[in-house]
């Protein structure tokens, strides 16, 4: 089972379009939403594991110049009944 995970991204203002453009393109992003309020922007990312998941935070997404900040998000699997 993947993992899903929201990413809110705080950038430090300079080149939004190029930032969201970049994170676009890296292994395991989905979707890259620019929004408003205390956050810059969402990553959306599915990875095979927890492990992936931070190797992929630590080692890609936060070692881009102009992300200042992030939070991630980890969604909850519910099973129905």
């Amino acid at each position: 089972m993947g993992v899903t995970a929201y990413t809110l991204v705080r950038t430090d203002q300079r080149g939004i379009k190029k930032l969201v453009n970049r994170i676009g393109k890296l292994q395991f992003v989905k979707e890259v939403t620019p929004v408003y309020g205390e956050y810059d922007m969402i990553v959306k990312t599915e990875t095979e594991s927890i492990k992936e998941l931070t190797l992929f935070i630590y080692n890609q997404l936060r070692t881009i110049s102009g992300l200042t900040m992030t939070t991630t998000m980890i969604t909850a699997k519910i099973k129905k009944k």
